[in-house]
Formats: structure tokens, C-alpha cells, sequence
């Protein structure tokens, strides 16, 4: 601290007042709490498949799969068909048949049929709930719209007190090491993750070795363990005091032995699964310097879309994002995802980690490949300012959840469908305030978060980089000075203020509807589920 002058006996005697007082939280007292053996029984795992519209993608994910084999260990195999096209859904279809004429376990098509069928029981079984069973599962709610979450949500559904495995259908079934390994675990926040960038097809494969586990087994190996189980694990024995360094104290003050893993994740080879290049201006230190040292520059860097980005070691995070690969431990309590629009795994973990206050996600330290089909291309000159999505209504939940309150998941849960309901009941000009509000801090943040980097990469001497900063801390400040509208959020465009305003009533109502209804949902879904694998319906 400036103000003290270089004197550390002032220091000193500040801080031994506050340890005498029992204000200051001992590394070796959150190492005692956390080696408290807990061991949980770990449910069976249910595997699933989505996808829309991309057959070419579904045949060699299912190619993968066979190779990597071991799938009679799961409960069941599903293959989630959202796709608008019948050609692409009768291609999916037949690709499911060829796959069960070779497999040591079948797999389940959850297609179109077996959708509307769903939804009608459900809604035969809670009249009550229509409203918010259709907002979450009916696509008629949701017009042209994609619908990301909601196949997600079919998952949840489909795998009520089981483990489900759910993979994007652009990814190989085959577990590969990151390009450099470290010791030992980590315990923080998303940052811990890292990146490096590849010229060409050929290096990125030259980079890459296969890794001495099967994916889908690797995932199901701690999902749903305890921490002090998974630490042990992980870390081959207990944690130590000096792997407390640098974590964040609250995060450590909260951290509890049965805290449960109940997402797992791992990283990304080819396509970092992301929207648009700016990830890549975000990353630690090191990855930063990989990126300024490409020699196919940071433009092409980026744009190609070849790079790795996930963790040299196992990082445990409190906040779970979504991978190409994710493990979901269903025996919990979890909330559904939203059912349109991008936004929905950032939504989906502010309302994890709202709901269930005390779990964890675990990134492994390897990776899938992760092979798009369709188009990405994306540029480094698009301006970074955000205008808005249900991203804001994340950021809202998870500024205003306290870790320390005992109450139950389905009060927590009940809580966000209250608050969403709340919401929108307010008057025009109350929403406006609230949008911009939100809108605001989550630009400010964007703002300190680029100045801070921009800080960061001073050290290496990159034009472009420094380019890249200015250009968008620039745009940042000018977007902070105008009255943000509704009317260019994702999903709302071309609609007018007036217009997005009623879109989110809407919105929000029927979320609130769904989340209320939520939790009788998942009570019927397993028996109705079970009827329809016993009917052969889904073969």
C-alpha cells in the first residue's frame, strides 16, 4: 500500500490485530476441513446426442463412439433430433440404425414424435402447468428461433436421477491431452483456463496426443463425487496449504468437503466453441504471449479457428460453464436451461449455482476435438460492446446470491421464478431502468476487463494487440455515454422498443412458469420416460 511508506512493521501489526480477533481465514484450517473424507454412491450415467440439422456431423460423432467403445457401461444412449428438416431427420433416423447394428448397446432417437408425445403427457399429467410446460419443451412457442436449450432441457428430462453425458454433435468421442500438462490441482474462477493457437490444420494435429482414457467414461469418473473425494483423487492425496495460494479467501471460506461435483467439462481441439474472436484478447498471461507469438499473426490466430482452450491440470471452478462435452449430475436437483437464444449455458450456471449454492465444476486436463460443419467465420474488427441477452439476467442472479443462506434448492429455485415473474410485472419505464442498469454494469465490467488486459499485453510489444484495446475500449466508453435500447438485444431485433418490451414479458412469464413448474416435471418425467423405452416408441 502506497499510504504506508514501505513500513511493514505497520503492516504487520494491523494484521496480527485482525489474526488475534479471528478475522483472518488459516490455509491450513480450510486444508483440515476439506480432508474430511465424504464418499458418495455415484448414480448410472445416461448418454445423449443433440443436434439440428447436421447428419454428416451425427455419423462421425457415432463413428467415434464405436471406436472408443465401452458403451454398454451406460444406462442408456440417445440421440436428441431437433432438426427442422425431415430429410435431415429420416438421415438421422437411419444413422441411429445403422449405429445400433453394431453397438454393444443401443442407442435411443428422440426425435420429433417422441417430443410431441412427451410434452402431451406432461401436460395430461400437470394441467396446471401448461403454460410453463410449453414454454420450456413446445418449438411452436418459439417460431424460427434456435432452440439450444431446449434440447438440453430435453436431456434433463430424459435423465432424472441418473448422470447424464451430453455432447454437442460436432465433437470426436476421443480424449486428447492438452499441449502442456502441470502438477497438481486448481481451485478459482475460469481464468485458470488456457489457450494456444495453431497455423494450420496439420500443427494443430502434430500438437495433439491421444489421451489414456475414453471420454465419456473419463467425464462419469468424479461426476457427483464429493470434493474431498475428488481432491483426493485429483491431487493424489490431500490438498496443501501452499495450493491455497492465490485463491480467492471468500471462495476457500465456503468450500465444503460434501460440496458436490455436479458439472463436469473439459476442453476444446479445433473450434474453441465460441461466439465470434474475442476470447482470445481474454486469456491468462502465457496464453496471451502464445497469442502475440503466433507466427500466422493474431488476426489469423483467431480466425481460423484452430486453437486448443481448456486446462493443463485439474481446476475446479464454483461458476460451471458449458463444454462440447458435459457431465450433469441429475440426481440433484437442476435447473432447466432456457429454451431459445445464445446466452443459455451462462444463464443455465448462474442458475445452477444459485439453486444449488454449494456444488462445483470440474474441468479435466484433456480435451475432444471439436469439428464444426457450418460456417464460423467471425471477425477481429467486430466491435466487442454487448447490447443485451439473457446473459444480463445472469449476471443479475449471480450478484445476489448469498453462499451462506441454508435454504433448500427448491426454495432457491422458487426464488428465481418469483424474481422472473417480478420482473415482469413491472411498468415500462421500471424495465427500461432495470435494462440499462444491468446493460451498464455489465459494460463497465467489460470496460475494466479490457483495461486490465490491455495493461497485461503492454509487455509484448504487439501493435495489433494495443490496436485491438484501444479500438474497443474506445467503442466501450462511447456505447457507456448513450441510452441503451431493448430493441438490439439478441433475439429482439427488428422489433421496436415497444415491441422487445412485451417480448420480454412474455419471456419472463413464461420462464417463471416453467421454473415454477419445474419441479413436479422432473417427479413424472421418469415414469413417462420409462413407458415410452419400454413401448420400443424410441426405437
Amino acid at each position: 500500500r502506497p499510504e504506508l511508506g514501505g513500513d511493514q512493521s505497520m503492516a504487520l501489526s494491523a494484521l496480527t490485530s485482525l489474526k488475534e480477533a479471528g478475522m483472518l481465514l488459516h490455509a491450513r484450517d480450510v486444508c483440515a476441513r476439506l480432508a474430511k473424507p465424504v464418499v458418495k454412491q455415484l448414480p448410472a450415467t445416461r448418454a445423449f446426442i443433440i443436434t439440428c440439422d447436421r447428419p454428416f456431423a451425427v455419423e462421425r460423432l457415432l463413428e467415434s463412439m464405436l471406436r472408443a467403445g465401452k458403451l454398454s457401461q451406460h444406462n442408456a444412449l440417445f440421440l436428441i433430433d431437433d432438426s427442422r428438416e425431415p430429410a435431415n431427420r429420416a438421415a438421422n433416423r437411419e444413422l441411429v440404425e445403422k449405429f445400433n447394428l453394431q453397438s454393444a448397446k443401443d442407442m435411443l432417437y428422440f426425435g420429433e414424435d417422441a417430443q410431441e408425445a412427451l410434452l402431451s403427457r406432461l401436460i395430461e399429467k400437470l394441467p396446471a402447468h401448461s403454460l410453463g410446460i410449453r414454454f420450456l419443451l413446445d418449438r411452436a412457442v418459439w417460431g424460427g428461433h434456435k432452440t439450444y436449450g431446449r434440447s438440453r432441457t430435453l436431456c434433463l428430462l430424459l435423465s432424472v436421477g441418473f448422470r447424464a453425458l451430453v455432447m454437442d454433435d460436432d465433437i470426436i468421442c476421443q480424449a486428447m491431452l492438452p499441449p502442456m500438462i502441470e502438477e497438481g490441482i486448481g481451485i478459482g474462477s475460469g481464468s485458470m483456463r488456457k489457450a494456444a493457437f495453431y497455423q494450420s490444420e496439420e500443427a494443430l494435429a502434430q500438437s495433439s496426443r491421444p489421451a489414456d482414457i475414453e471420454p465419456l467414461s473419463g467425464h462419469a469418473s468424479l461426476l457427483g463425487s464429493s470434493f474431498s473425494q475428488a481432491l483426493q483423487t485429483t491431487n493424489s492425496g490431500p490438498l496443501r496449504e501452499s495450493q491455497l495460494l492465490n485463491v480467492n479467501a471468500a471462495l476457500a471460506n465456503i468450500l465444503l468437503p460434501e460440496s458436490p461435483v455436479i458439472v463436469t467439462q473439459c476442453g476444446s481441439l479445433g473450434d474453441p466453441g465460441t461466439d465470434g474472436c474475442h476470447w482470445g484478447f481474454f486469456q491468462s498471461e502465457d496464453s496471451l504471449g502464445r497469442l502475440a507469438a503466433a507466427p500466422h499473426g493474431i488476426t489469423a490466430a483467431l480466425e481460423n479457428r484452430l486453437s486448443w482452450l481448456g486446462s493443463t491440470r485439474p481446476n475446479f471452478y464454483k461458476m460451471a460453464f458449458m463444454s462440447q462435452l458435459t457431465g450433469l449430475d441429475n440426481s440433484s436437483l437442476l435447473p432447466p436451461y432456457f429454451p431459445a437464444f445464445r446466452g443459455e449455458d451462462a444463464l443455465f450456471g448462474a442458475m445452477l449455482i444459485s439453486v444449488q449454492r454449494n456444488s462445483l465444476a470440474l474441468e479435466y486436463p484433456w480435451c475432444v476435438p471439436h469439428r464444426p460443419v457450418d460456417d464460423r467465420s467471425s471477425s477481429v474488427r467486430s466491435l466487442i460492446p454487448t447490447h443485451g441477452s439473457i446473459n444480463l439476467f445472469a449476471r443479475y442472479l449471480t450478484n445476489n446470491i448469498n453462499y451462506l443462506d441454508g435454504t433448500s434448492p427448491e426454495y432457491n429455485l422458487n426464488c428465481i421464478a418469483n424474481d422472473a415473474l417480478r420482473l415482469s410485472l413491472r411498468p415500462d419505464s421500471s424495465l427500461l431502468m432495470d435494462f440499462r442498469a444491468e446493460l451498464a454494469g455489465k459494460q463497465a465490467d467489460q470496460l475494466a476487463t479490457l483495461q486490465r488486459q490491455s495493461s497485461l499485453c503492454e509487455k509484448f510489444q504487439s501493435a495489433e494487440m494495443q490496436e485491438y484495446f484501444q479500438r474497443n475500449i474506445a467503442e466501450l466508453q462511447r456505447v457507456l455515454g448513450v441510452a441503451q435500447t431493448p430493441a438490439r438485444s439478441d433475439g429482439a431485433l427488428n422489433l421496436t422498443e415497444d415491441e422487445a418490451l412485451i417480448q420480454f414479458r412474455n419471456a419472463a412469464k413464461g420462464f417463471s412458469a416453467g421454473l415454477a413448474g419445474w419441479v413436479d416435471m422432473r417427479r413424472v418425467a421418469p415414469d413417462l420416460v420409462e413407458a415410452m423405452i419400454r413401448s420400443n416408441q424410441l426405437r
